[in-house]
C-alpha cells in the first residue's frame, strides 16, 4: 500500500481555540508545576476584576501567537517585545495598559519576564513614549450636585436610590465597588451618626491591610443632605422589598435583587447629568476626584483624605491622579 502513516494530531496550546482568561491561567499554573489540587486556591489570589482584565491581554496575545505559530505559554522575551511593539504601533494606549499586559503575561510565561533587564528597559521606553496621565486635569464642584439634591425632594424608590448612592460617594470618597458591598448587618449606629464596616474583598484588600470602615456623621445643618437620614429613609422604603437580602442597595424593579456596581454607576451618572455636570467628560467615578479634591481645598489633611477614601498611608495616588482644581473619617464627610 502507498498509504502514508498518519501523523499524530498536534496538541500544542497554540492550536487550541482561546477559552478565556481563567482557563489560560489554570493551564499556565499547571504547566508551572502547581498541583492540580491547589489550582483553585492559587487562582483565588486573583480578583474577578483582575482575571477579566488579564483576559483582555490573553485574547490579544492568543491572536498574535496564532498568526506567528508561537506557543503562547513558551514565548521568549523577543516575541513578547514584538507583541508590545505591535500594540504600541497600532493603538494609543498609555503606559498603564502595557503595565497590565506585562503583569498578565508574567503570570503565564516561564521565568519572570517583568524582571528581565532588557524588557525593563523596553518598558521604560514605553513609559517615556506614552507616559501615564490622569483622566482629568480639572474636576467639578460638589456644591453643584449637592444644591440639586437639596432642592429635589422626593420619596420614590428611584429618587431615594439615586440620592443615597450619590451622597454616599461624595461623603466618603469611596469607590462604587465599596458602596455596592454595604450590608445592613454591618451598619452600626451611634450618637454622632453611622459606622459601616465592609468585610468583603475590595480593590485594596490585601494581607495586613485594613478593610474599609466608613464613618458618616449626622448633618444637622442641612437635613436634606444628611446621609444618615437619607439612608434611614431608604431602609424604611425598602424594608418590605428586601425579604432576606442583607445588601443595602437594591435594584429598582422586581424582584429587587442586590444592585451591582454597574447599576450604581448608572444611577450616579443620571444624578450628575440632572445636576448639570457634563457626563460626556466626567464619568461616575469622578465623584471620587470631586469629593477628595474639595476636602483638600477646605484644608483637610492628606492623612484623613487617604484614610477616608481607602488609600494607604504612603499612597501618592491622590496627589498624582485625583487632586484637581475646579473647572472655571467622619471629618471627611463634614467638609
Amino acid at each position: 500500500t502507498n498509504d502514508l502513516p498518519l501523523q499524530p494530531e498536534s496538541s500544542s496550546p497554540r492550536k487550541q481555540p482561546y477559552l478565556g482568561g481563567l482557563q489560560v491561567i489554570r493551564e499556565a499554573l499547571i504547566a508551572k508545576g502547581v498541583p492540580e489540587c491547589a489550582i483553585t486556591t492559587t487562582v483565588r489570589s486573583l480578583t474577578e476584576a483582575t482575571i477579566k482584565q488579564y483576559g483582555s491581554t490573553y485574547k490579544l496575545w492568543w491572536t498574535f501567537c496564532d498568526q506567528r505559530d508561537i506557543d503562547p505559554f513558551k514565548a521568549d522575551k523577543g516575541q513578547v517585545i514584538t507583541f508590545f511593539q505591535n500594540l504600541l504601533d497600532q493603538s494609543d494606549n498609555k503606559y498603564g495598559s502595557f503595565n497590565s499586559h506585562r503583569a498578565a503575561l508574567s503570570l503565564i510565561l516561564p521565568g519572570n519576564i517583568g524582571e528581565d533587564s532588557l524588557f525593563k528597559r523596553f518598558m521604560k521606553g514605553i513609559a517615556r513614549a506614552r507616559p501615564p496621565k490622569p483622566r482629568y486635569n480639572f474636576t467639578w464642584d460638589p456644591t453643584q450636585v449637592l444644591d440639586y439634591l437639596e432642592n429635589s425632594p422626593g420619596d420614590s424608590l428611584k429618587h431615594l436610590s439615586h440620592k443615597l448612592v450619590t451622597l454616599l460617594t461624595l461623603a466618603t470618597g469611596q469607590r462604587l465597588q465599596t458602596i455596592s458591598l454595604i450590608k445592613l448587618s454591618e451598619i452600626k449606629t451611634h450618637d454622632g451618626g453611622l459606622q459601616i464596616f465592609i468585610p468583603d474583598q475590595v480593590k485594596t484588600t490585601g494581607v495586613n491591610r485594613r478593610q474599609p470602615c466608613l464613618e458618616i456623621p449626622i448633618f444637622e445643618e442641612k437635613p436634606q443632605l444628611c446621609v444618615v437620614s437619607t439612608l434611614r429613609k431608604y431602609m424604611e422604603v425598602t424594608q418590605e422589598l428586601r425579604r432576606t437580602n442583607d445588601n443595602l442597595l437594591l435594584t429598582l424593579t422586581k424582584p429587587h435583587r442586590s444592585a451591582s456596581k454597574e447599576t450604581l454607576s448608572r444611577w450616579v451618572k443620571e444624578t450628575l447629568t440632572s445636576a448639570g455636570i457634563d457626563t460626556t467628560i466626567f464619568k461616575p467615578h469622578s465623584t471620587r476626584h470631586a469629593s477628595t479634591s474639595a476636602a483638600c481645598r477646605r484644608g483637610l489633611s492628606l492623612d484623613i483624605i487617604r484614610t477616608a477614601a481607602g488609600w494607604s498611608e504612603k499612597s501618592t495616588t491622590f496627589a498624582t491622579f485625583y487632586n484637581r482644581p475646579l473647572v472655571k473619617k467622619g471629618e471627611f464627610a463634614r467638609v
